[in-house]
Parts: structure tokens; sequence; C-alpha cells
């Protein structure tokens, strides 16, 4: 029995998220350069780029390769980052706070020179601030991280498994 619903499983096109690929056969490869940036915070757009670029590598299904080698191009923009002060305490001091991204991504099938995706996706990740700066500032990047994770993520997702 185990047997035949395996089969009707496969049959049925079915396959577990990052096992398989929705990506037509003649895309294998992807080139991303430096996201741009008209965000308000500067520099991010680099660790956006390069957590983006480890959630391809790391899900392995597509290769990343240089410029000139790829089947694909994904483009991408940083175009929004907000911090906000989400809860205080008795004092008025800010306790929790939720740092926000929005992104911009395109990505072009080189072999048929066409748009292959384009869409906006926003993340967010709250952290807890405390009464020493620099603990809340490492709290701040430790959120920062998790965001540009979770959108590598998401645009794995969303490439390879149509999801």
């Amino acid at each position: 029995m185990l047997l035949g619903f395996a089969l009707l499983l496969n049959g049925c096109g079915y396959h577990l998220v990052g096992t398989g690929s929705s990506l037509p056969s003649h895309l294998k490869t992807l080139f991303i350069p430096l996201f741009a940036n008209s965000s308000s915070e500067s520099e991010i757009h680099r660790e956006l780029t390069s957590a983006i670029i480890n959630s391809f590598i790391t899900d392995g299904r597509l290769k990343i390769v240089q410029k000139g080698n790829s089947d694909m191009v994904m483009k991408g923009s940083l175009f929004y980052y907000d911090l906000r002060a989400v809860s205080f305490t008795s004092s008025d001091f800010a306790s929790d706070y939720i740092v926000k991204l929005g992104v911009e991504v395109e990505v072009i099938d080189k072999i048929n020179d066409k748009p292959y995706i384009k869409n906006k996706f926003t993340t967010k990740w709250d952290y807890r601030a405390t009464s020493d700066i620099v603990d809340t500032e490492s709290a701040r990047l430790a959120a920062l991280e998790e965001a540009y994770k979770e959108l590598g993520n998401r645009l794995v997702s969303l490439l390879i498994d149509q999801f």
C-alpha cells in the first residue's frame, strides 16, 4: 500500500520542497550581482546579497556562477529599510524593535532573453533592546542577518519551487 501511495504521488508530479525543481530544464546556472541600495541604510545591501547567494549555494539545485557563464541573472534592489521601536519600558525607553526590509528582484532568462520573474518582497524581524548599547546593536545586526536569510530562502523557493 505504501508503494502504491508513493507511485501515485510520483505520477502527479508531487515533490517535497527542496528536492525537485520547477525550473525549465535549460536554466541551471545563476549569477547574482551586488544588489542596488536605495534604502535609508547604507551598506546593508552587501550583506543582503551575500546571504541570498549563500541561500542558493546551501540549497544546491542551481549553480552560482560568474556573470558571463550564467543561464539566468538575478538583479535586485534593496528599496526599503525601517527600524521602529514597538514597545517601551515604564521609563519610556524602547525595549523591542522591528526591522523591516523591502527588496525588488528581477530574474532574467538569458537563454531566451526574457524576464523570468519580477517581484517585490518584504520581511521583518524583531529584537529586544537592553540597557547596553553594544548588546542592542548586536541584536539589531543579528535580526538583520535573520531577515536576509529569510529573504534568501524565499527567493530560492520562488525561483526553484515556484512557491
